[in-house]
C-alpha cells in the first residue's frame, strides 16, 4: 500500500521548513506504516492538478496538508475536485461552525470570504477543525487508470501544524492504523564525541549480524547534524514479545560500542539530559558566554522546570565586561588574549562566585567570519570549567560557518558537562560501595 503526502504552497518552494511532512512520516513510522513520498506543490493550478492526477495514479491514500484557507491562493478543495470530476457544494452545517467561530472571538461578523471554506467536495466527509475556520475532507473514491478502476482514499487537510495534527491524530490516524499489519517500534540512540563515519564503523558488525539473524525485521538508519548523530532503528513483527526482546538487545549491543558518547534515545537532547543528572544531584550550574552570545542559557532554559538547576549566565562579548562582569584579570587578556585557556578558566571561576553554583563553564573562542589570525584561526574555541574543588580549560577546533561553528559549541558545552557530572556520580558512588565493603569486612 502507497501512501503519498501532498504539501501545498508557494512558501514550500522558497524556503519554509515542511514541519508537516517530518510529522506524517514520524506518526505513519509509529503504527508500523511508511510515506512512500512527498511533494510540495506551489499554489498555481495547473501544477497542482499535476500532482494530483500523479498522485491518484501511483498511491492508495493520499494526504494533502495546506490551501484549505479563504484566499484566493487557496485552491487544494477545487482543484482536487476537478481532477475527480466531482461537484462541491456550499455546507450550512460547515458555514454555521465558521460563523460561530468568529463569534466566540468576539468577532461581529464573519469576512465573506470565509464563505469559501464551507466549500465541500460531493460524497466526503467532512473533518472538524477545533483550532480553525478550515475543515478537512476525507474522500473514498474510484480512479480510473487504464482499464481499471481503482479504489482510493483522500485525505484533505489544512496546512497550519496546530490545527493539522489534531485533525490528523482524530481522523487519519484511526483510519490508517485499520492497514497495519503487525508491529513496529523505533528506537533512536543519540551519540555526541564522535563523527558520523566512526559511529558507522563501530556499529557495522551489530548491523550486519542483526540482519543476518532477523533479516528484513530490522531496518538501520543513520542522521547526522551539527555533531549529533542519530543511529535509528526499528523492529517489525507480528509477535509484541519478539519485537521488544529484539529491540532490547540491539540497544544493549550498540550501548557496548558506543559507550558514553551515547547521550540520551528518541526524543533526548544534551540539554534535557544534563538537566535530568543535575536534578538527580540536587546540583546547580551557571555559564559564562561569549562567543556562543547566550546559546548555552537559551538551550539550558527550552527545557522545562530548568529553574531547578540552572542559576544565570552572563554574556560578556567586550574584554571590558569580561573584567567588570567576571572579574578577568586584564592583565590576563594583554598576555594570552580573550580567546585562551586563561581567560575561560578565569571566566569560569568568575561566575562561579558570582552566582555561587556547583558548577561554571564559559566559552570564549572565534566564531567567524573575521577576527581570526595565524595563530587564533576562524572555529578556535576555549570551554573553561570550574567547581568548587578545580578549575580546568578545554581547547577546540571547528570548522564550518558561523552559525554552525556556534551550535557545535554548544554542544560541546552541554556534553563536556555531562560527562564531567557521570564521572563525579560515579566516583562518588565507588566511594561509597568501597566504604559499605570496608563496613562489612569490619
Amino acid at each position: 500500500m502507497r501512501i503519498e503526502l501532498v504539501c501545498t504552497g508557494s512558501e514550500l518552494l522558497a524556503g519554509k521548513i515542511n514541519i508537516d511532512a517530518a510529522y506524517v512520516g514520524s506518526k505513519l513510522a509509529t503504527i508500523g506504516l511508511d510515506l512512500s513520498s512527498v511533494v510540495d506543490v506551489g499554489d498555481k493550478k495547473q501544477d497542482l492538478l499535476q500532482e494530483f492526477k500523479r498522485a491518484f495514479e501511483r498511491s492508495d491514500i493520499i494526504i494533502t496538508t495546506g490551501g484549505l484557507g479563504p484566499t484566493f491562493d487557496d485552491i487544494t478543495v477545487e482543484t482536487a475536485a476537478e481532477c475527480l470530476n466531482l461537484e462541491t457544494y456550499s455546507d450550512e452545517k460547515v458555514l454555521k461552525s465558521i460563523k460561530e467561530y468568529f463569534a466566540k472571538r468576539a468577532i461581529t461578523a464573519m469576512p465573506k470570504i470565509n464563505e469559501r471554506q464551507a466549500s465541500i467536495i460531493k460524497g466526503a466527509k467532512v473533518l472538524e477543525n477545533r483550532f480553525g475556520t478550515a475543515p478537512g475532507q476525507m474522500l473514498h473514491f474510484e480512479f480510473k487508470y487504464g482499464d481499471r478502476r481503482l479504489r482510493k482514499t483522500l485525505f484533505l487537510l489544512p496546512g497550519p501544524p496546530s490545527e493539522m495534527k489534531p485533525m490528523f491524530e482524530e481522523n487519519v490516524e484511526p483510519f490508517l492504523k485499520s492497514y497495519s499489519v503487525g508491529i513496529r517500534k523505533n528506537t533512536t540512540l543519540r551519540v555526541f564525541g564522535i563523527s558520523e563515519s566512526a559511529v558507522v564503523e563501530k556499529i557495522k558488525p551489530v548491523m550486519e549480524e542483526a540482519q543476518l539473524g532477523y533479516g528484513q525485521s530490522v531496518e538501520f538508519g543513520i542522521l547526522a547534524n551539527d555533531s549529533i548523530v542519530d543511529v535509528k532503528f526499528s523492529v517489525s513483527g507480528k509477535d509484541e514479545l519478539f519485537v521488544d526482546e529484539t529491540a532490547s538487545k540491539l540497544k544493549f549491543e550498540i550501548n557496548n560500542v558506543l559507550e558514553d558518547n551515547i547521550f540520551g534515545c528518541d526524543n533526548d537532547t544534551l540539554a534535557s539530559v544534563v538537566g535530568r543528572l543535575l536534578l538527580e544531584k540536587n546540583k546547580t550550574v551557571s555559564f559564562a558566554e561569549s562567543c556562543t552570545g547566550g546559546k548555552v542559557a537559551a538551550a539550558i532554559t527550552d527545557v522545562a522546570g530548568s529553574s531547578l538547576y540552572f542559576k544565570n549566565s552572563v554574556v560578556a562579548y567586550s574584554n571590558e565586561s569580561k573584567i567588570k562582569l567576571l572579574g578577568v584579570k586584564e592583565e590576563t587578556l594583554i598576555k594570552f588574549g580573550a580567546v585562551s585557556g586563561e581567560t575561560a578558566k578565569e571566566m569560569a571561576e568568575g561566575i562561579l562566585k558570582l552566582s555561587g553554583c556547583d558548577y561554571a563553564l564559559s566559552i570564549t573562542g572565534i566564531a567567524g567570519p573575521g577576527g581570526a589570525t595565524k595563530e587564533k584561526p576562524v572555529g578556535l574555541i576555549y570551554v573553561g570549567f570550574a567547581d568548587k574543588k578545580k578549575t580546568e580549560s578545554f581547547k577546540f577546533n571547528f570548522n564550518g560557518l558561523r552559525e554552525s561553528i556556534r551550535e557545535r559549541t554548544v554542544n560541546t558545552v552541554l556534553d563536556l558537562l555531562r560527562r564531567k557530572l557521570i564521572a563525579q556520580f560515579i566516583k562518588k558512588e565507588a566511594k561509597v560501595l568501597r566504604y559499605r565493603k570496608n563496613r562489612i569486612l569490619l
